[in-house]
């Protein structure tokens, strides 16, 4: 079950170096070292390997592969994503800037490039119709969990056992306050807007994962970056 908090978030102007968006989002084989090409930020066709791996959805903008399982009546991506694109320059980052973070862990990505939404959107409602599928940054077939659906996840995973399986892939965050909790914890988008009392135009529903305290959830800034995991449409 999570336990819910509220990430603290304060309005300040900050300007960050990210790693470069204009290289590779998959060298070595993408995340997890697990077949990809060279993307540059040119938005050119990419011709991939007609080649299709057993239990794995494969990303044809870029020819990465990610492993996927079902879960219940859900089929995940066990791996982040990690994806990049000119029309999200400046809008997700390697962990440090450092290239080999994205590898290993996949990219951490605002919500609004994670939705594939105008960024004007981080001030501002999108106010989506509430059970809306979007696909946002997913690959084909796939898309960003609404919160609802990231619990039913976690009360199976709790109820059976398997949170190993789901391979929580601990990529920390971005925020206001640099990066943070590498290794530590896994901070997952949702495509949900906190409409509650205690939230605001600019914050979303998220869900998180640690060793250390199992499940949390809450909301944070918008303009934050997070690691996305992308369920089966």
């Amino acid at each position: 079950m999570k336990s819910l908090y509220k990430i603290a978030t304060i309005s300040l102007a900050m300007a960050f170096t990210a790693c470069d968006d204009s290289t590779s989002a998959s060298d070595n084989g993408g995340n997890g070292g697990n077949g990809g090409a060279n993307v540059t930020c040119t938005n050119e066709p990419v011709e991939c390997p007609t080649i299709q791996y057993e239990n794995e959805v494969y990303d044809l903008r870029d020819c990465n592969h990610y492993k996927i399982q079902t879960f219940g009546t859900q089929t995940w991506m066990t791996e982040n994503l990690n994806y990049n694109s000119c029309e999200i320059n400046g809008q997700n980052w390697c962990y440090q800037g450092n290239e080999a973070n994205c590898q290993k862990y996949g990219r951490l990505y605002t919500w609004t490039a994670a939705m594939s939404l105008d960024k004007s959107y981080q001030k501002k409602y999108a106010n989506l119709p509430e059970g809306t599928v979007t696909n946002g940054l997913c690959p084909f077939g796939y898309h960003i969990p609404s919160d609802a659906e990231t619990d039913i996840l976690i009360a199976y995973l709790e109820e059976n056992n398997n949170i190993a399986e789901f391979n929580f892939q601990f990529g920390g965050k971005k925020n206001f306050a640099g990066y943070a909790d590498l290794d530590r914890e896994a901070y997952l988008w949702t495509a949900d807007e906190d409409h509650s009392e205690f939230g605001g135009v600019e914050n979303v529903r998220i869900w998180s994962y640690s060793e250390t305290f199992s499940f949390g959830g809450g909301s944070i800034f918008k303009d934050s970056g997070l690691s996305i995991r992308c369920v089966k449409d």
